[in-house]
């Protein structure tokens, strides 16, 4: 029976279901190209298009749910803009590709144009169309886009965007400040040359006469005569990426978050709005018949609003986000907060399982979070040159800005619910002793001057610590700070007396049992450190890059405990307990443990002469046993991927605890069974010229 068994393990299990280790993913950091939505098209409040790099999509119930039209031709994820008539005619642009439905993606029709470098396009009707791109490109279809005539533009410059007021009139906007314009279909083209100089990717008309242009900068030019002449009008909203004209003849520029430019007169002159709710940078925008704007925005989100641009709601968000999350704490084992840049906030009452996104209402960088109790809790971060703090006494559901000034904030530590400080820019740091209510700054005189503070740790209220270029420690408040390394520190934390560093120089984590006076130096391989987070005076987590290390004897030795197939790029690490902890990272990712992180760990150094699978143990067990195997000195010299894998009573593939290149040694990795009902199930450890298979069992 055994062997039959052994012998289905090896036909039947092809592919991981998943990594069980130590960390679970449950947001990866992987990278999303910025715009991800981008182009929007809604046609009523219920039927819309949106297009990404490498598909589009469609709604019939406002954005509740998707059709995916996976029409790539060759699959180079190259689609750049897309443009529909009505909800069921419409072009989709990939590389030299056109793609057209004209029964709402029920089919499409792929034509090639047979030219590289297609920017813009624009279809007047079902025949009538034209394009522009690199090197002055422009040609015109009168057949829908079977057949291209090439105009001459008279230019060489990069032409961005294109768009007709009736078959005659057209404008097109380019590289280095230029605006062409037509009066004959684009048989003929002038060139109106803006002396800023921006490169303009925007062209909207009100009517058969006026039409306006935007891009780079900070300038709307504008027509009312057909090209003739060509005005500029000064804004100051920096970005603006796409224009929309409503059946109010109303104009809108959008693009900075939280606001867009609106002009009742037909461009004449522009007035700037707040946009509550519009948390993120708009890459386009449609407005339907009934004034309902969409818009496709930064991080994945599709914003709507229904009261003429004055509130918007997120009507999708792909993911929660892809800001890069700088700062996690957990208040206890089920209620955390991370945040990060452009103002995110994220919160999570399930122990981190799931996280739902908190609107802030600002743009700022958010770098550090931290609670002093389970309803009070503190966030720093900082606006261009402006720092800021804001606290909530309502467990997160609040927040009110309690600081705002000059002093880019980076971390954050409080000692008791009264008494915190800030730390961040121009070796400047704040202090508050009311519970945040007013804070004082103070400068940090030192030789050299510090340009920046990394991060703040106090023991009490007179002896503290700054990680900067060098640590510095403080025994009267702050008053004077002095030297005690010459490593640049980037994260510090006591445990008692007992004190922590990890600095960025050659891969140095540094400790103290003397109140930081004097540091023993410890070389930890790896490079991109960012935080460490000690549970007591033993045992304690760091990162380098992605991989995350763990030390049970105070720092001496680290032990790795993920692999790169769960692994995200960390910023900051928390742990509630020794077994449950967090780390959040670049790209929206996060990762959790319920066991210390506890996957494959090297357990000795000496080199063991033969392949071994043991025994795990305890066995049988409930819910987590351990797996110990050794890897011989003969495997330097053949090719080292190890793969330990756990498999169910049918020989299907179940659990990959370990699939990674080992070096010579012997090692533990955990697994946790609890998802896992009782009975028998086998585990296999392969390599190139080796494979061994046991059995182990369930009992709960």
């Amino acid at each position: 029976m055994k062997k039959t068994i052994i012998t289905l393990l090896f036909i039947l299990s092809q592919t991981a279901i998943f990594s069980q280790g130590g960390w679970e993913v449950i947001y990866s950091s992987e990278y999303v190209y910025t715009p991800y939505f981008r182009d929007i098209s809604f046609f009523n409040e219920q039927t819309g298009w949106v297009l990404t790099q490498s598909n589009v999509r469609k709604t019939t119930n406002a954005a509740q749910n998707w059709i995916t039209h996976n029409i790539s031709h060759n699959n180079n994820n190259s689609m750049n803009c897309f443009q529909f008539l009505n909800e069921n005619t419409g072009w989709v642009l990939e590389g030299k590709y056109l793609i057209f439905t004209s029964n709402s993606g029920a089919n499409w029709v792929t034509i090639d144009t047979t030219t590289f470098g297609i920017k813009g396009m624009y279809f007047k009707d079902i025949s009538n169309g034209w394009y522009c791109g690199t090197s002055g490109m422009i040609r015109k279809t009168t057949n829908g886009g079977h057949n291209w005539l090439s105009l001459s533009s008279g230019t060489t410059y990069n032409l961005n965007s294109i768009a007709f007021a009736d078959n005659d009139f057209g404008v097109c906007g380019g590289d280095w400040g230029t605006i062409l314009w037509t009066t004959n279909g684009g048989i003929n083209w002038n060139n109106f040359t803006d002396n800023y100089m921006n490169f303009f990717i925007n062209v909207k008309f009100f009517d058969s006469q006026t039409c306006i242009v935007t891009g780079t900068g900070s300038i709307i030019y504008r027509t009312t005569n057909r090209g003739e002449n060509w005005v500029p009008h000064f804004t100051n909203l920096l970005i603006q990426n796409t224009i929309e004209v409503n059946s109010a003849n109303t104009g809108y520029v959008f693009g900075s978050p939280f606001s867009y430019l609106r002009s009742a007169n037909s461009g004449s002159s522009w007035e700037q709005v707040t946009a509550n709710g519009l948390i993120s940078q708009v890459f386009a925008a449609s407005v339907t018949p009934a004034n309902s704007f969409w818009c496709a925005a930064d991080s994945g989100m599709i914003f709507r609003s229904t009261d003429n641009g004055n509130n918007w709601n997120i009507a999708h968000r792909e993911y929660i986000t892809k800001e890069n999350l700088k700062s996690v704490y957990f208040t206890d084992q089920s209620t955390g907060f991370a945040v990060g840049t452009h103002g995110v906030l994220l919160k999570t009452t399930n122990s981190g399982v799931n996280w739902s996104y908190q609107n802030l209402g600002t743009g700022k960088s958010l770098n550090s979070i931290k609670f002093v109790n389970s309803s009070t809790g503190f966030i720093g971060g900082a606006e261009g040159y402006l720092g800021v703090v804001l606290k909530t006494t309502n467990s997160g559901n609040n927040w009110q800005t309690v600081y705002n000034d000059s002093l880019q904030l980076i971390s954050m530590h409080f000692i008791n619910p009264t008494t915190g400080w800030c730390a961040g820019n121009y070796g400047a740091f704040l202090k508050t002793t009311d519970a945040g209510n007013s804070w004082v700054k103070t400068a940090i005189t030192t030789s050299p001057p510090l340009s920046y503070i990394n991060d703040i740790f106090f023991i009490n209220e007179n002896t503290g610590f700054i990680g900067s270029n060098g640590m510095h420690k403080t025994t009267n408040g702050g008053l004077n700070w002095y030297r005690v390394s010459i490593f640049t520190i980037i994260s510090i934390q006591f445990v008692g007396n007992t004190g922590f560093a990890l600095s960025s120089t050659s891969g140095n984590f540094m400790k103290s049992t003397n109140l930081g006076e004097n540091w023993i130096t410890y070389t930890v391989e790896g490079s991109n450190r960012k935080d460490l987070y000690f549970i007591n005076s033993e045992t304690g987590w760091l990162n380098t890059s992605n991989i995350i290390r763990k030390t049970t004897n105070g720092g001496v030795n680290w032990n790795i405990q993920n692999t790169n197939s769960n692994s995200i790029a960390v910023n900051s690490i928390f742990f509630i307990d020794e077994n449950r902890g967090w780390v959040v990272g670049d790209n929206g990712g996060i990762m959790r443990t319920t066991n210390g992180g506890i996957g494959i760990t090297q357990i000795s150094a000496e080199i063991p002469r033969y392949y071994t699978l043991f025994q795990n143990y305890p066995n049988p067990f409930n819910p987590v046993t351990k797996i110990r195997f050794s890897i011989p000195s003969f495997a330097e010299t053949t090719r080292r991927v190890v793969s330990l894998k756990i498999y169910d009573i049918l020989g299907k593939e179940i659990a990959v605890l370990v699939n990674e290149i080992l070096t010579p040694g012997t090692y533990e990795v955990g697994w946790n069974a609890s998802n896992f009902s009782s009975g028998i199930y086998f585990y296999s450890l392969f390599t190139d010229n080796y494979t061994q298979t046991r059995k182990m069992v369930i009992v709960k």
